[in-house]
């Protein structure tokens, strides 16, 4: 026998097929067959039984008797009694009918038969066809789990998604494990965009390869990389998930909801006690559980940076110095963002900008532990002479006339690129007021260099200077010298003579 799947030969006794895995039918295939047979013998009794009138029309036809023979023949016997081969005859057609419809009713109630051929209709796409069948063979055997994920499929097939939902949900009940159930009951489910359900679904099977196939569906809760305790450093977590979605979370033990912190990098957590709470929405929207882990960091606190001067309003320029705590590194943000080690580092007093400024430190003891953030805020009114803009003008025209410069764009002789002056804050030297300046060389546009030279300006006098760093923090100042009258108006009389005109 050859499979009627895949055509390989199937071994005497075999009720599956070891190459497609088919259920073999042992039985017939086609009831039609049965109908015809007991439609054939049927005709065969009734040609049986018409045959004598035909003999006994032929015998009268063909009789010699005298009509005093016939008359004597009057009141005797039938012509006609039935022989015992007549009656074996009819006997036996009346069993084969009567065993033929047996075994019609009989197949009426094998589920094998009626799946059989509901499942040959349902390969064929007769699905109207199949249904009357394999309702039947599933109502015979309604823990048949073959039966009725043909039965899914079949409804599954007219587009009658409940009724299919409905089959395949029982399946999954009957066997917990049942991959095709699943399968059909997950697409059912996206059709009607019920993630939510299908991720519920998932989250009850107990088959990891069913799964994993869904792993995009499972909003498993995030997972630490760290588990809870007490520690004596301090820690960065992490919170993994298992499917593309944003995590949010909490480290003060509330419950996280959407609005609450997104996860993007390690969690750090330095001295005191933490109860991290995070959740997972993937991205169908689907939300996780909520997981949670608790910490003690057992470390030494720095003590919060001293900042002087204190927060106020200045007329002249002020440094801000930083008492540094033993041991410690501080950092600092103008911006008001939150001070770490990514900040900028405090390793000298910093002068004190023009107008509204905020300054907030932070101490960092050698095992990154944090002290609470120190904050400071100013108004520095100069009440200037010189705005910088004006300042800037006065330096640049002191170092053209010095033959620094080529001119007030800070053109330079021999060079491509030019010097350019940027302000940085505000001064005092020697009790004199002054903007400072540093010095870059930019060659191609929007890449500059510092060239190690400073600038200041008076901005109440305009005086300029080269401002020169000493090891101890202070300037020397040097005098911008200016080249001689008659040089400075060579210079510019060869600047301003048109391109080859003649000495």
């Amino acid at each position: 026998m050859k499979c009627p799947n895949c055509g390989e030969q199937i071994q005497e006794g075999k009720l599956y097929c070891e190459k497609c895995g088919r259920e073999i039918q042992m039985v017939p295939e086609y009831e039609p067959e049965i109908e015809n047979s007991i439609h054939t013998s049927l005709s065969n009794v009734a040609t049986e039984i018409t045959a004598p009138g035909e003999l006994t029309t032929e015998k009268q036809s063909q009789s010699s008797e005298t009509p005093e023979e016939a008359e004597g023949a009057e009141g005797a016997e039938p012509f006609w009694p039935p022989g015992k081969k007549q009656i074996r005859l009819i006997l036996f057609l009346v069993l084969l009918g009567i065993i033929s419809g047996g075994i019609y009713i009989a197949l009426q109630f094998m589920p094998n038969y009626q799946y059989s051929l509901g499942s040959s209709a349902l390969q064929d796409g007769k699905y109207r066809q199949a249904l009357s069948r394999l309702e039947r063979a599933s109502k015979l055997s309604p823990n048949n789990v073959s039966y009725l994920n043909a039965l899914a499929s079949c409804y599954y097939g007219l587009e009658e998604y409940e009724a299919s939902e409905e089959v395949c949900r029982h399946v999954i009940e009957l066997e917990g494990s049942n991959e095709e159930a699943y399968r059909r009951l997950i697409l059912i489910l996206e059709k009607q965009e019920a993630y939510q359900q299908i991720s519920e679904l998932l989250r009850g099977c107990q088959d990891r390869e069913i799964r994993n196939l869904y792993t995009d569906y499972l909003a498993s809760p995030p997972e630490f990389d760290v588990p809870g305790g007490t520690y004596y450093e301090t820690l960065s977590v992490k919170l993994i998930s298992n499917a593309s979605g944003t995590i949010y979370y909490t480290t003060d033990g509330s419950d996280p909801d959407e609005t609450s912190e997104i996860y993007t990098t390690p969690i750090p957590l330095e001295a005191g006690r933490y109860t991290i709470k995070a959740f997972l929405v993937n991205s169908y929207g689907i939300k996780s559980d909520i997981a949670q882990e608790s910490y003690y960091v057992d470390v030494h606190v720095p003590d919060v940076p001293v900042v002087s001067p204190a927060s106020g309003e200045y007329d002249i320029p002020v440094q801000i110095v930083v008492d540094v705590p033993e041991d410690c590194r501080v950092f600092y943000t103008t911006d008001t963002s939150a001070p770490g080690t990514e900040s900028t580092p405090y390793e000298a007093p910093v002068w004190m900008p023009s107008g509204y400024s905020v300054f907030r430190f932070v101490a960092v003891s050698p095992g990154g532990v944090k002290s609470e953030v120190a904050e400071v805020s100013y108004t520095l009114n100069l009440h200037p002479v010189l705005s910088t803009e004006a300042a800037l003008n006065r330096l640049l025209l002191s170092l053209r006339n010095a033959g620094v410069l080529k001119d007030l764009q800070g053109n330079l002789d021999g060079k491509k690129g030019h010097n350019i002056y940027t302000y940085k804050y505000a001064l005092v030297i020697n009790d004199n007021r002054y903007y400072f300046y540093r010095e870059y060389y930019e060659e191609a546009a929007g890449v500059s260099n510092a060239t190690g030279k400073d600038y200041v300006v008076n901005y109440i006098s305009g005086e300029c200077y080269e401002a020169i760093t000493l090891d101890d923090g202070t300037y020397r100042l040097l005098q911008i010298e200016e080249m001689p009258e008659d040089v400075t108006e060579e210079a510019e009389t060869e600047e301003n003579e048109p391109q080859g005109a003649e000495r």
